[in-house]
């Protein structure tokens, strides 16, 4: 509790800072949005998740009203999924940004029509989840006597003897009914408990799986692809990731080709000007403006490139601070997968570490982006100013 304390007071004052620095910024990329989106969930989580699971857990899931279970399950699995689905969208945008620069498929307006396409699909699932918890549970009931069957046995034996007896052609009709009570004794007999076998919803007072609404088979078709969801979106991050380092490592080494070409080329050049032509003073100033007007478009050209080349070094920079981003939700979020699927064994504080991913997202922006820093500087710089002229 005193580490889930710690988490929503430090999640909460440092996402609130992001969303304030981002939202007033006037042009939005779609990774801002993204970056927006992301805060948001967790400056949520943060205020309302994490307090949340404080109380459920004093009170050990013994929850007095069934609303109360399911609105914390659907907070529960809803922000979770909407993280990974956001992972995956930021890992698209810096794919599309480094890998494909001159394509422009990914805007602000489509970032924020995906990011509610994905808000919808995590809705979704924390309804099916909730609807799963519940504080009333099923419970079979069995009033039935097993020692009535042997009884019932011996009169369908009895029956079919006296049946046997009677031979007569008159007695055909009721040897023929005898045989059936016959029969239909038998099926009982041979199912007992068919009659006296029911179940009941019973109330339980505290928030675990039911099968009030969904059949035991829906809830493990449905838990599986869950699980089978956040696999998918882990291995889409890193194989886009891998893509955008691959693409970083060939325009290094094609770059680093050129400035070897042109260093050759430029000394060549060199050598035989200064062996075929000796030029006077006179003459280099005299060629000093058209030397001036040849120059001119080269100039134009580089400091084009120089453009280019600074835009795909912050995309870049980006780029790296995501992937951070991404790689922290992983590394805190593996545990809990794990443990939720039963594969290593559980543990209840490092269970809710995955929370720390939420803190962690507003301390790598400060690391890692130098103008969320000196924006924030400039936060709070102008709010010193304003407190001493007042």
């Amino acid at each position: 509790m005193g580490m889930l304390a710690f988490f929503s007071v430090l999640g909460t004052a440092g996402n609130a800072m992001v969303l304030y620095v981002y939202v007033r910024k006037r042009h939005k990329l779609a990774a801002t949005v993204f970056i927006i989106s992301l805060a948001a969930t967790d400056f949520m989580t943060c205020l309302v998740i994490v307090p949340y699971t404080i109380a459920v857990e004093y009170l050990d899931y013994f929850i007095t009203y069934d609303i109360i279970c399911k609105l914390y399950m659907f907070f529960i699995t809803s922000n979770v999924p909407f993280a990974a689905f956001i992972m995956v969208a930021i890992a698209v945008d810096r794919y599309l940004c480094i890998c494909h620069p001159f394509c422009h498929l990914m805007n602000a307006q489509r970032a924020k029509n995906i990011t509610l396409s994905l808000a919808g699909v995590a809705f979704l699932l924390g309804v099916v989840t909730s609807l799963n918890y519940s504080v009333y549970i099923i419970t079979d009931i069995n009033d039935c006597n097993p020692d009535k069957t042997p009884l019932v046995q011996n009169l369908s034996e009895s029956i079919l003897l006296n049946a046997s007896s009677l031979t007569s052609s008159k007695s055909t009709k009721k040897i023929f009914q005898m045989e059936q009570m016959s029969h239909v004794l038998k099926s009982e007999a041979s199912y007992p408990y068919k009659k006296c076998l029911y179940s009941k919803v019973e109330y339980s007072g505290k928030c675990q799986p039911s099968e009030t609404i969904f059949s035991s088979s829906f809830v493990n078709t449905y838990q599986n692809l869950y699980a089978a969801l956040f696999l998918l979106a882990f291995i889409a991050v890193f194989i886009l990731y891998g893509l955008v380092y691959r693409s970083v490592l060939i325009r290094r080494a094609k770059r680093r080709r050129q400035r070897r070409s042109t260093q050759t080329v430029s000394v060549r050049k060199e050598s035989w000007f200064s062996e075929h032509h000796r030029p006077s003073l006179t003459n280099i100033f005299s060629k000093k403006c058209s030397d001036a007007h040849e120059r001119h478009p080269d100039v134009e050209i580089a400091r084009q490139l120089t453009i280019r080349e600074k835009g795909l070094v912050a995309n870049i920079r980006t780029a790296a601070m995501l992937f951070v981003v991404t790689a922290v939700f992983i590394v805190a979020f593996l545990p809990a997968w794990l443990m939720a699927h039963t594969v290593i064994q559980y543990h209840m504080v490092v269970f809710y570490t995955y929370f720390s991913y939420n803190v962690a997202n507003p301390i790598i922006y400060a690391f890692m982006n130098k103008a969320f820093r000196r924006d924030l500087r400039e936060v709070f710089d102008c709010k010193s100013v304003l407190r001493e002229l007042n």
